[in-house]
């Protein structure tokens, strides 16, 4: 019985974070003394335990401590809680309400999934148009990581042509402001980087892979390193201060007479012409003279466009 109370102790600490020895004392119907040696029994199996003294003291677990959550689904997990829940009455003892709490704490770990990243000194909450899409994918493709299933997808690259892939995904990347999947594509028999808004019809399928060296760091500098950068000079209002800061940082800004100019080495691509096109009449390109004359070109065709 002393096993199962301790290891409920722990499920009780994921879940609640910190509580106090009378509580425990209380919530198992042992003396304070017992909880003490079942705490110095968990810290003696490597269980990070935090005790603090005063009035708002007690027992807590390390921040960046977690159990594994895949080893019951979320399925396996209600079914579970029910069966429990419905053979309460038939025992005399306490054991499936203490199971029924171990497994909402499991639960409540696998609850935090719905962020991408959510601990005390660090908080990712992809929040934008494609927020519930990417949340989706991201969970899918982590238990698809953590199983070693391979996944179908539909993709669509950037020049617009559609495929239907099996990938073996290995790794979830954030990079240049946006989320792809590093894995092997069965397609072309190689590592690739999928941009998750291009992924469709996403599906974990039941065939399992063997992982193989992935060489992730390498692909990462060809994908995003080897870039071309350009000295990029523009003046503009102060109505978009904020955004131009946000973009390039308080750094790049200078007051030049009366004119606010940025300026910034950024990697030359389509991403460049349209951030700067989003700008429309707030700046005017100083340098380099082909990224001027490529705004100017665009102009003149929307003007066409709507000169009618």
């Amino acid at each position: 019985m002393s096993q199962s109370t301790i290891f409920a102790i722990l499920m009780i600490l994921l879940a609640k974070r910190k509580v106090t020895r009378d509580y425990l004392a209380e919530r198992f119907s042992v003396s304070v003394r017992t909880v003490s040696r079942y705490i110095t029994e968990l810290i003696d199996a490597g269980i990070p335990i935090i005790s603090t003294s005063g009035h708002h003291g007690g027992y807590s677990l390390a921040d960046d401590y977690v159990v594994d959550k895949s080893v019951i689904t979320e399925a396996e997990s209600l079914r579970i809680k029910d069966a429990l829940s419905k053979t309460v009455s038939l025992y005399d003892d306490k054991v499936n309400l203490a199971l029924i709490e171990k497994l909402n704490a499991v639960d409540a770990v696998r609850a935090q999934d719905s962020y991408v990243i959510k601990q005390d000194n660090l908080y990712i909450d992809y929040d934008d148009c494609h927020a519930a899409e990417i949340k989706s994918k991201i969970k899918i493709l982590s238990e698809a990581i953590e199983q070693t299933r391979a996944t179908d997808i539909k993709y669509t690259d950037a020049r617009g042509a559609v495929s239907y892939r099996t990938i073996e995904p290995y790794t979830l990347v954030f990079k240049a402001g946006a989320w792809y999947i590093y894995a092997m594509c069965r397609l072309r028999g190689d590592f690739r980087l999928f941009k998750l808004t291009r992924i469709s019809d996403l599906r974990k399928t039941s065939k399992r892979f063997v992982k193989l060296e992935s060489k992730l760091i390498e692909k990462l500098e060809l994908e995003f390193y080897n870039e071309i950068y350009v000295d990029l000079e523009f003046e503009f209002f102060p109505a978009v201060m904020e955004s131009v800061v946000d973009w390039l940082g308080m750094q790049a800004v200078t007051e030049r007479g009366t004119k606010l100019v940025a300026h910034a080495e950024v990697p030359m691509n389509d991403a460049l012409i349209k951030r700067l096109l989003a700008y429309g009449s707030s700046i005017k390109v100083l340098q380099p003279t082909d990224i001027r004359e490529t705004l100017r070109d665009e102009a003149k065709r929307m003007t066409n466009l709507y000169g009618d």
